[in-house]
């Protein structure tokens, strides 16, 4: 964060902090944000979207079988999905979510801006 572009363009942090004491690292180290963005989504819609979640392994590129599946049958063949990106797996992470979002949102309060995540990229 300290580098040239960073300064210049500013920065995102994905999915960090996720707990307070990530909260209060970061405070501590100087770090300060302009904004925090919360992306309020339901637990079956976050499920649903990360089951689907499939990479080609030739072009990184990211697909979901329902929202956007690739066109191409050898493309389709070949996608990959993460080993964290199960059913249960994915509940467990958002049972660690869920213990620490209250403390973490309170971090930046000031700051926070809270988002329909349910919407659609058009909404």
């Amino acid at each position: 964060l300290s580098e040239d572009d960073c300064k210049t363009n500013g920065w995102l942090l994905d999915g960090f902090p996720r707990t307070p004491a990530q909260a209060e690292a970061l405070a501590a180290a100087g770090v300060t944000a302009d904004c925090f963005l919360f992306l309020n989504v339901p637990d079956e819609i976050l499920v649903e979207r990360v089951v689907g979640r499939r990479t080609d392994p030739v072009t990184g590129k990211i697909y979901h079988m329902t929202f956007s599946p690739p066109d191409d049958e050898e493309v389709l063949a070949r996608l990959e999905q993460r080993s964290d990106d199960t059913e249960e797996k994915v509940k467990v992470r958002l049972e660690q979510f869920h213990a620490n979002v209250e403390a973490v949102k309170g971090s930046y309060s000031d700051i926070g801006v809270e988002i329909d995540g349910a919407l659609s990229p058009d909404e």
